[in-house]
Order: C-alpha cells, then sequence, then structure tokens
C-alpha cells in the first residue's frame, strides 16, 4: 500500500514541483493545481474587485487598471493608450501616425485631431485679420470723406445714377404688374361674353326648335306647365307681377332638354338672367317647388376649404329636376304664348347684358393697346342677326297660337272665378277649374227685402244667424307679428353655424336661428360658441350626422349653459338656469326652515306635556313619589324584598308583558 506524502512539512516549490497547489497543502489538504497553473483553481490570482458610486449616483463594479483579462490574439497589435491609460482607463490602442507615434483609440484619436484643428483655424484667423494701416484720404482731393466735386471720390452722380435705376425698375414693375391686372380683367371680361353668347344661343335655339316642332323647345312646354300650374293654384289675380315665370323660364331653358333635369343654374346667375334680385329668385325656386313643378335633388351650399381646393369653385349650386310634360297637354296650351313672351323678356334681357359686356371688353381691349380682330366682330354681328331672326319667329308663333286660341272661343287664360259670377269667362280645354272665391249667400233673406224700421226705438240687435251684408263685409287688417329681438343677429350666427357643422346645413336657417336666438345674446360668434360647447363636453366628440339637428343642437345648447361655470357672454339659457337654481335654492332653505320650525314645536310640545306631568305630580298626592322614595330606602339598608314589593305594587298598572313559552298572544 502506497500512502501519499505529507505535503505539509515541504516547502512551497517542492509542493509545487509535485503538482500540488502549496496554498491548500499548508492547510493539510493535498489538491492538484490547475492545468498549466501553481495553483488550484480556487487560489488562483484574481484582481480584486471593488464597490464604487459614480458622480450621478449610479452604483458600479470596478477593477484596477490591468486587472482586465483580454483574449490573446495571435496576431495584431495588443498596445494600451496612452491617453486613457494615462487616466486610468484599461483601452486598446494603434499607433495612428507611425511606428514611432503614440497609440490611441478611436475616441482620442478624433479628438487629437479636432483639437489640432480648432488649433489651426485659430492660426489661419490670426493670420487672416491683420490691421491694413491704409491713408483713408482721397488720392486726388486729399479729404478724407468723399467730395461730391472730386472726379475720383465723387459718388452723387453714381447715387443718382442709381436711384434713377431703381426707379425706373419699380416704375417697369408696376406697369407689368397693372398689365398682368388689366389681362386678367379681360380674360374674365372674355369668359363673360363667351357666358352669355351661350346663353343668348342656348334661348335662340330653344325658340327655333319649338317653332319647327324639334325636341330642343321642350322648355316652352315646361313653362307653360308651370304657369297653367300656378294659375291652378292662385285663387286672385291681385299684387304685383311675379317674377317667377322668368326664374322658371331661366330653369327650363337650363334643364337637359331631354328630360327636364338636372337645371342648375345658381341663385346669382338666375337672378342676372331674370333681371330680378337673389330673395327673388329664391321665392320663386321655392314656389316652383311648391307647385310640385320642380324637386330639389341638391342642395346649394357653400364648400369647405379642402372641396373648394379640389373643384375650383367656392359653392355648390342647388340642382332640381322639372316634372314631365307629357301627361295633360290640354292645360298648358292656354299659357303657351304666354311662356314664349317670357322667353323673349328673357333673350332681349340676356342681349342687353351681352352687349354691356361686349362693350366693357372693348374698353379692355383699347387699355391694353390691343385691336379686336375682324372674326370677333363677325361672329357679334351674325348672333345679333340670329337672335333677330328668333325673336321675329317668337313673335309669329306667338301670333298663331293668340290666333288659334281666338278662333276656338279661348281669348285670354280662364279668369279665376266661378261661372255664376263671370259668366263670360269659358273653361279651357281639360283645365280644372279653381275653387270658386265669391261670397257665400246666407240662406234667411236680407234686411233689405223685408225691409227694414228706420226708428233707433225698434232697433233690435243684430243675430249671429243674420250676418252682416256682403256689401258691408270687411274684415280686419290682419296685425303683423313684431319681430323677435333675435332677428338682427340670430341669421348670421346660424349660417355660420350651418357652415360649421356640417350636419346642421340640412335644417331650415330660421330654424336654427330662433333655436340659438333664444338662447344665446347678440355677443355671441361662432369661434366662441364651438370653443364653449368643445370645453363644456370634457373633449367629447360631436355627431357626425344626427337623427334630429335642431333637437341635439339644442340638447348641446342646455348641456352647456345649464352648468355651474359661467359661459363668457350673457346667455338666455344660462340666465334662466340661474333663475331656476335661485328658486330651488330658495325653496330648500324654505323646506329646510319649515322642517326645522316643526321639529322644534313637536319638541316644544313634549316638553310643555313632560311640565305637565310633572307639575300635576307635584300638586297632586305624589303617591309614585314617595313610593319611589321607599323603594330606594329599602334598597339602601339592604331590604331588597321590601323594596321588589314596593316596586311591584308600583307597577301593577303597567300592562302584562309576555313570558318565553307562554305562546303568540291572542289579538
Amino acid at each position: 500500500m502506497i500512502t501519499a506524502p505529507n505535503l505539509s512539512t515541504l516547502s512551497a516549490d517542492r509542493v509545487a514541483a509535485t503538482g500540488h497547489c502549496p496554498v491548500c497543502a499548508a492547510v493539510g489538504r493535498a489538491v492538484l493545481a490547475a492545468p498549466g497553473r501553481e495553483r488550484c483553481t480556487v487560489h488562483m490570482a484574481r484582481p480584486a474587485v471593488w464597490v464604487e458610486t459614480t458622480r450621478t449616483g449610479q452604483t458600479r463594479l470596478a477593477a484596477p487598471a490591468g486587472a482586465r483579462v483580454r483574449v490573446v490574439h495571435p496576431t495584431g497589435v495588443q498596445t494600451p493608450c496612452v491617453s486613457c491609460a494615462a487616466a486610468g482607463r484599461d483601452t486598446q490602442g494603434l499607433p495612428r501616425d507611425g511606428d514611432e507615434s503614440d497609440p490611441l483609440c478611436i475616441p482620442c484619436w478624433r479628438s487629437r485631431g479636432e483639437r489640432e484643428q480648432r488649433r489651426q483655424a485659430a492660426e489661419l484667423r490670426a493670420a487672416v485679420d491683420v490691421v491694413d494701416d491704409v491713408d483713408p484720404a482721397c488720392a486726388a482731393c486729399g479729404e478724407p470723406d468723399p467730395s461730391p466735386t472730386c472726379w475720383l471720390c465723387g459718388y452723387s452722380w453714381l447715387a443718382a445714377a442709381r436711384a434713377a435705376f431703381e426707379r425706373d425698375q419699380a416704375a417697369e414693375a408696376a406697369a407689368i404688374e397693372q398689365r398682368f391686372v388689366l389681362l386678367a380683367e379681360r380674360a374674365g371680361a372674355d369668359d363673360r361674353v363667351a357666358e352669355l353668347a351661350a346663353w343668348v344661343d342656348r334661348l335662340r335655339t330653344t325658340v327655333e326648335s319649338y317653332a319647327a316642332g324639334g325636341g330642343r323647345g321642350r322648355a316652352v312646354e315646361l313653362l307653360a306647365d308651370l304657369l297653367a300650374r300656378d294659375a291652378a293654384a292662385r285663387v286672385s289675380r291681385r299684387g304685383r307681377p311675379s317674377m317667377l315665370p322668368r326664374v322658371a323660364g331661366v330653369l327650363a331653358v337650363d334643364a337637359d332638354y331631354r328630360s327636364g333635369r338636372r337645371a342648375l343654374p345658381g341663385r346669382a346667375r338666375s337672378a342676372e338672367l331674370a333681371d330680378c334680385t337673389p330673395r327673388a329668385v329664391t321665392a320663386a325656386w321655392a314656389r316652383c317647388e311648391a307647385l310640385g313643378w320642380a324637386v330639389r335633388t341638391r342642395q346649394g351650399r357653400r364648400l369647405s376649404l379642402a372641396q373648394r381646393t379640389e373643384l375650383g369653385r367656392y359653392n355648390d349650386r342647388a340642382e332640381f329636376d322639372l316634372a314631365p310634360v307629357h301627361r295633360d297637354p290640354a292645360a298648358r296650351a292656354p299659357y303657351v304664348p304666354l311662356a314664349l313672351l317670357v322667353l323673349d323678356e328673357l333673350l332681349q334681357h340676356a342681349l342687353a347684358l351681352l352687349a354691356a359686356a361686349q362693350d366693357d371688353v372693348d374698353a379692355l381691349v383699347a387699355r391694353t393697346a390691343g385691336v379686336v380682330d375682324h372674326a370677333a366682330l363677325a361672329r357679334r354681328v351674325q348672333l345679333r342677326q340670329a337672335a333677330e331672326r328668333a325673336r321675329e319667329v317668337l313673335l309669329t308663333d306667338v301670333e298663331s297660337i293668340a290666333a288659334a286660341q281666338i278662333e276656338t272661343g279661348n281669348f285670354f287664360p280662364p279668369r279665376l272665378a266661378s261661372q255664376g259670377e263671370y259668366l263670360s269667362s269659358c273653361l279651357s280645354r281639360g283645365f280644372a277649374q279653381p275653387p270658386s272665391i265669391a261670397h257665400s249667400t246666407p240662406r234667411e233673406p236680407s234686411r233689405g227685402k223685408i225691409g227694414a224700421s228706420r226708428s233707433p226705438a225698434e232697433r233690435a240687435p243684430r243675430s249671429v244667424r243674420r250676418p252682416r251684408p256682403i256689401e258691408r263685409a270687411c274684415t280686419p287688417s290682419r296685425q303683423s307679428r313684431p319681430a323677435p329681438q333675435w332677428a338682427g343677429w340670430a341669421y348670421d350666427l346660424a349660417r355660420a353655424a350651418q357652415r360649421a357643422w356640417e350636419w346642421l346645413q340640412a335644417a331650415p336657417t330660421p330654424r336654427v336661428a330662433a333655436t340659438l336666438g333664444s338662447r344665446l345674446g347678440p355677443g355671441w360668434r361662432m369661434p366662441d360658441l364651438v370653443d364653449w360647447i368643445r370645453q363644456s363636453r370634457g373633449g367629447r366628440e360631436l355627431l357626425d350626422a344626427p337623427n334630429r339637428p335642431l333637437g341635439y343642437l339644442r340638447s348641446l345648447l342646455d348641456e352647456s349653459l345649464t352648468g355651474d361655470v359661467e359661459p363668457p357672454h350673457p346667455a338666455r339659457r344660462y340666465e334662466a338656469h340661474r333663475d331656476q337654481v335661485a328658486v330651488a335654492r330658495r325653496r330648500d332653505v324654505v323646506d329646510q326652515a319649515a322642517a326645522v320650525a316643526t321639529a322644534r314645536e313637536a319638541a316644544r310640545a313634549e316638553w310643555h306635556s313632560r311640565e305637565q306631568a310633572r307639575q300635576a305630580e307635584r300638586a297632586g298626592p305624589g303617591a309614585g313619589r314617595h313610593a319611589a322614595l321607599a323603594a330606594a330606602r329599602a334598597a339602601a339598608r339592604g331590604d331588597h324584598a321590601a323594596a321588589r314589593a314596593i316596586a311591584a305594587a308600583d307597577a301593577q298598572d303597567w300592562p302584562a308583558v309576555a313570558q318565553p313559552g307562554a305562546g303568540t298572544p291572542r289579538l
């Protein structure tokens, strides 16, 4: 049996020579050293590790310089950086400028290069900033300041030439800008002339086609149908001449001649072509819709910025579809001459507008030093001659139709009255007779037929069954309702609201104005209203398409104006809400005071009853008090039996108490 030697008695060198760890051998353990090492893996040389805290308050592990164990590569330069080693950092570097240069890492090499560039730039600026001691005096006159009389330093003629050049440039730029303005005006005038010429040509084509029996004369039948509908709906001829025929004529001519649809002349354009105001156009459109002659398929509106940028126009015109005319042709036959005369008026007005537009173009051409070409003059003459021929054809057609009506017995359109009132009027072919406007005849005879007494004493009160005669009947004038207080400012706010909220555009503007005027004040503007509603809703978005736009608007206003926060401007709804809150607060205070008073009165009544019982007890024999005192004295003496007997005798008036197990008491 071979025993291991005692390593603790050997020296460290001999222990290492045997392949064991000398540190472990010193403590009496035989542990082999690591391969290629003199000690075991536990006692191998390790660098000391410390914990340090940086300036920012972070804690990290830090090792001394040189303690980092790097991977030894067979090739490559393994040289520490000079700058990092001086700062106590373990970083590898390379000699960037040759073998004899200092090895540097990439950050130190870049920092040194930037410092060198800054030094060279500073030296260059110092070399450039050299003061040149030059004599500022003029070489010709010797004066330090320039003199206008000196030929060398005189600058007056240069300044004058420069100022003249600048004036010439400014004048030329202004002339060019004015030229562009005139050219833009001329282009707009040319476009207007072309538009009016197209309108005149369309009217002329409509009249000539109707005279020839073509399909492009459909507008005449459409207009005659409207006149027939309007005459059938009216009950009186009184009043000023209406602009309805002219506006309807513009709609009929502007519509598609094949189907009578897609009529979109626009409000401003219709007012110009019909020679009336935009308000009259609006009223005429409403009348056409009420008669069932036109159906609005698209509502006109002002486009948004994105839509204006995309479409190239500011407004979206209203579009109408006209009712077909293939039914009941006899009803509109008497009104065909009137329709032709309306088209003649439109044609004459269009020719006047065209002549004025052509005069404007000629004036602009003269201002721009231009010349009107012969082709344009020829086209003008041809258009005027064609319009004159169309007018002659139109008037001839009117005369022939009127002669045919005279021969058939219809001198004029049927008068809106009953046959009993006007026997000379006759019905047109297929025309529906309107309701009679004659006064109703009383059932009982008038006082004139049976005789009336002239004596004041025999005058009897007038009976309800015997009304006043027709010739004395007078209806009181209808008093106009005064305009509301918000009529002066609510309509502008309503239009602004319809432009800001698309879901409100379909609602009628008067109703929107009434909703806003009844809740807000004259100091409100649309940006303030939008900001206030957004602030009161706390970031919640509005609905895009509510089912009831006006109801939704009322709920928004009531929600925003019935809170505790005061709005930026006076509002009627907020004042009403504040009054309601004050009334409710006063009512609560009154109710609370009444409740307190009732409780106080009840407490006082109870105290009064107690006081009366106490006084009655004192004024009476005092049996209860004496019994209580006797029971207390007996209990104090220790005679509890006597105290219980006294108490039992005193409690004989109390009701019997149910005992456990006695069952349910009978009622």
